[in-house]
């Protein structure tokens, strides 16, 4: 089953059963923005370690740094002292989030988006359960760039050595979204292995359908909101483009669940083989959806057909500016590309990078 999942995603297209059923359709929410500030100058420094903050830096260790391939990595950061704030619960189902970790030597700090993960030993990624929030750790997906000083530096740090990170910041607000309206998820199918558990989540009011596009390490954006414990409130398409399936590691294995159980609607474009976004414009338009108009108050309905409210975007500054037009600066821009093709507006599309 999983190699015809992974060459049909490697085609750019949703895998279908035999049957015809589609693999994938997924559950998420919907959005008005919200915005992460980040400075890199007038760092604050305290010798206390405390909660993780928005206004001082603290300190945490490297417990695990591990390279994918020559460019990508996976880094979790473990608080010195025991973390009392569950950052999961705090940010719930309806916040996409970030830190800052701190490079002292030049004195510039960098976001990185965490994963709800954690290293168990041998290499091995535990999803966290709903009630587990790795007493603070936190896990990363990074690449390194050849003129990105932090992530380099990140890269070649040994176990045990002391970062300093500050945060949470939140840098997408998905709007008038209920904590309580989800009735039920099942996420066991995120943790044990086999196809025995499925994740049908139930709303009193109807899931607010996004599209997300996603390019290299911005996939974490996405990943994120999927394997949070809180669930998203809603479906998602995820149009993702990256070098090659295998850059992402143990990662590909979540997707894929994520896929088979219902979670995820996923196309994926791999440069390496030949299936570009760019490649066949007319082809990428037919995938995606056109906007359609959210009615918060309309009760919950089981529909086959995906009905994005919202698009989000996060990658390169070329690749936004294929999707969605050029951002200017830290303003939006107004919304070019691919999705002004499909009648997508500056009032439904936000730019992340």
């Amino acid at each position: 089953m999983i190699p015809r999942v992974v060459n049909s995603l490697r085609a750019g297209r949703p895998f279908k059963f035999d049957n015809g059923q589609s693999a994938l359709k997924w559950t998420i929410g919907l959005g008005t923005v919200a915005v992460a500030a980040a400075t890199a100058t007038g760092f604050m420094y305290h010798n206390r370690t405390e909660e993780l903050s928005q206004n001082k830096f603290i300190k945490y260790r490297v417990s695990y740094n591990k390279p994918i391939d020559q460019d990508h990595f996976f880094l979790e950061l473990s608080p010195l002292k025991r973390q009392k704030t569950n950052i999961w619960t705090d940010f719930g189902a309806n916040k996409l989030w970030s830190v800052e970790v701190k490079q002292p030597q030049i004195m510039v700090a960098r976001s990185y988006t965490p994963l709800p993960l954690e290293h168990t030993g041998n290499d091995q990624l535990r999803v966290l359960s709903n009630n587990d929030f790795g007493e603070g750790k936190l896990f990363f997906y990074i690449k390194r760039y050849s003129n990105g000083e932090v992530a380099r530096w990140l890269s070649g740090l040994p176990v045990d050595h002391i970062v300093e990170i500050r945060g949470p910041y939140a840098d997408y607000v998905f709007p008038n979204l209920d904590e309580d309206d989800t009735v039920g998820c099942d996420r066991r199918f995120l943790m044990e292995e086999g196809d025995s558990w499925s994740c049908n989540a139930q709303y009193l009011h109807r899931p607010f359908d996004i599209s997300m596009f996603t390019a290299g390490t911005g996939i974490v954006t996405a990943l994120q909101l999927a394997l949070k414990p809180n669930p998203f409130q809603g479906n998602i398409m995820l149009f993702h483009s990256c070098g090659n399936l295998l850059e992402l590691g143990p990662l590909a294995n979540f997707l894929i669940k994520l896929q088979l159980h219902g979670k995820l609607q996923l196309h994926l474009f791999e440069s390496q083989k030949n299936t570009d976004l760019r490649s066949n414009i007319q082809q990428t338009l037919s995938m995606i959806p056109p906007p359609s108009v959210y009615d918060p108050e309309a009760p919950f309905e089981n529909r086959d057909q995906f009905m994005p409210v919202l698009s989000l975007v996060c990658g390169s500054s070329g690749y936004i500016s294929t999707v969605a037009g050029p951002m200017h600066s830290l303003e939006q821009g107004p919304v070019e590309g691919l999705l002004k093709q499909r009648e997508w507006t500056d009032e439904n599309v936000y730019k992340l990078n």
